[in-house]
């Protein structure tokens, strides 16, 4: 089975990781888990890759996404989606988080079998960027009023 990592880093290989939380969300326990977070929908991890810093609130239903500082987020910003197969990993190692995303627990790191490079702004192929717009290009002086 196929599934997606969402990152701002190249990677060869994706290693267990404890996600932190914003000290006023509530997160969920399953997703502060010391593992690999993984996802079927490559879209979700393109979502987690082109998030800028802070708190963003991603909708998989609505397919709307909303960032705590629009103004950090850089549509020209290089991101990867990982992809890896997980056949060879043990049912008792894979936990269900939500609807979006599996956790693998109790290995620390699986092997890249393919990288897909992207453009944050291209997750707007995929979600509604809520409080995010595109700032029209500033054309300087090559159209100046005579």
């Amino acid at each position: 089975m196929k599934l997606y990592h969402g990152s701002r880093n190249k990677l060869s290989s994706i290693k267990k990781n404890k996600a932190g939380r914003a000290d006023n969300i509530e997160v969920p326990k399953n997703e502060l888990l010391d593992a690999i977070y993984l996802t079927p929908d490559y879209g979700f991890a393109l979502a987690c890759a082109a998030r800028p810093e802070g708190v963003t609130e991603i909708d998989g239903k609505s397919k709307t996404i909303r960032f705590e500082n629009p103004d950090l987020f850089d549509p020209e910003q290089q991101v990867f989606v990982y992809e890896v197969d997980i056949g060879n990993v043990p049912k008792e190692k894979i936990i269900e988080v939500d609807d979006h995303q599996v956790a693998i627990v109790g290995i620390d790191e699986l092997k890249v079998s393919e990288k897909f490079s992207n453009k944050a702004k291209e997750v707007q192929k995929y979600y509604e960027l809520e409080n995010w717009e595109e700032k029209p290009k500033d054309f300087g002086s090559e159209f100046k009023m005579k």
